[in-house]
């Protein structure tokens, strides 16, 4: 990773080994320069020099390749400065984009999204809850197709597909292992995804893609230890240490919503009794509120079996003895799991995302108060819980990321070698390395 006026700038995810050699110090530059564009958006070369540390003239050796080839274009002029103004670059939203894929319990997103993040257009399809894996990876493709049509594109435009999806998932593998939500068990998703495709797909955990995204473009950036907690349908955490993102040996660190905190607890999907989102993700909050609903908790309550969590956010607003009731020990809950992923993790900070924290801001609030309340012997838990970035937290946006980071990895070394980068054939041979 390189340091530039003080300052760590780049991702350090999925990076490539190191190998040694003028070709290797292209590379690494070349990747440097690419992330500088992907983070911070079009810039002109001059910032590229200026925040990446290297030469004006490396800067531009580096890139011209790019430029000739379109990888790179002209996007306006500078409009600060004296003199000449300064050509500002973007990659070719025209000629290489990345399409996302955020798959939820019942509606699939798709979205093409350009490298720098921004969003070009998107579609989306619903379904009834537990459809088959091939009825969704259609729908999703027919998405993705009319996505195409609407915007006069080539599949050859699209260097590749990122997938999140809450569950167990094997990022190397694209193995969902087990997504209980949607009632998937061992689905070879990524398969699936490039018998029909023919371009490069990658499967990601939802919590990961968007602390990748966060790391991007978010209040992730340029920060070496965080963590984002996703907690929806169940609860699911993207873990940056380091600067990477945490993996684990079968690649499915992160599955924070598995682990226990009261073994006389319910039983949770993965077969186990008392894990975390077994207590605090959405169904069993819910779950909760028409049970004291049922035991007649409150003398009279706005609340239903069948309001939701946005219905159970009002309802403690305005008093509701129900909603106060579900709430309280629903943050109870969401306290001890937070000391413990603090513990273990020890993040600068926690950003939170996903339905639950949406519809029910209250809660959090709650589970706030808790955990800044209490001090150990060895360390305050008064650490920051944020909310997620609008734009980073959005699941096709996060889901882009997976692809495009490896996109860039494989364009730089490319660089690194000594043909000229020509894009309809990189394109080819990225399809084949993934």
């Amino acid at each position: 990773m390189k340091e530039a006026n003080g300052r760590r700038v780049g991702v350090e995810f999925g990076a490539p080994p190191a190998k040694s050699g003028k070709q290797d110090l292209r590379r690494r530059n070349t990747l440097l320069l690419f992330h500088l564009i992907q983070s911070d958006g079009p810039t002109s070369q001059a910032d590229l020099a200026r925040r990446s540390g290297l030469s004006p003239a490396t800067v531009s050796g580096i890139l011209q390749p790019f430029i000739e080839s379109r990888v790179l274009v002209e996007e306006g002029k500078s409009t600060s400065g004296l003199g000449r103004r300064a050509s500002i670059l973007a990659f070719n939203s025209r000629a290489i984009l990345t399409a996302g894929v955020c798959i939820d319990l019942e509606e699939c997103e798709v979205a093409l999204v350009d490298l720098s993040g921004r969003v070009l257009d998107k579609a989306s399809a619903r379904y009834p809850r537990y459809t088959e894996p091939n009825e969704v990876v259609a729908l999703a493709l027919e998405c993705l197709s009319t996505l195409e049509t609407r915007n006069s594109l080539h599949r050859s435009s699209i260097a590749g597909v990122g997938v999140a999806i809450p569950g167990l998932i094997n990022s190397k593998t694209g193995l969902v292992q087990v997504a209980s939500n949607l009632g998937w068990h061992n689905v070879q998703l990524r398969a699936l995804f490039e018998q029909r495709l023919g371009v490069p797909v990658r499967v990601e955990h939802l919590g990961r893609a968007k602390a990748q995204a966060e790391a991007i473009w978010g209040k992730g950036k340029n920060q070496r230890n965080f963590l984002c907690l996703e907690i929806g349908s169940g609860i699911g955490a993207g873990i940056v240490v380091h600067g990477r993102i945490l993996r684990g040996a079968a690649g499915i660190g992160g599955e924070v919503g598995h682990m226990p905190i009261d073994s006389a607890g319910p039983a949770c999907a993965c077969g186990l009794k008392g894990c975390w989102e077994a207590f605090c993700a959405g169904p069993a909050i819910r779950k909760r509120m028409a049970q004291k609903l049922k035991d007649g908790i409150g003398s009279i309550s706005v609340l239903n079996p069948m309001s939701s969590l946005r219905d159970l956010n009002a309802a403690f607003a305005r008093n509701d003895a129900v909603a106060i009731e579900v709430i309280e020990e629903s943050a109870r809950y969401l306290a001890r799991g937070l000391v413990g992923v603090i513990w273990t993790f020890d993040p600068a900070f926690i950003l939170l995302t996903g339905p639950v924290v949406n519809d029910c801001p209250c809660l959090m609030d709650a589970a706030k108060h808790i955990i800044t309340g209490l001090t150990g012997n060895a360390r305050s838990f008064d650490i920051p819980l944020i909310l997620a970035s609008e734009h980073a937290a959005a699941g096709v946006v996060a889901a882009s990321a997976t692809v495009s980071l490896r996109y860039l990895e494989e364009l730089a070394s490319l660089n690194g070698s000594a043909g000229s980068p020509h894009l309809p054939k990189f394109l080819a041979g990225f399809a084949r390395q993934s």
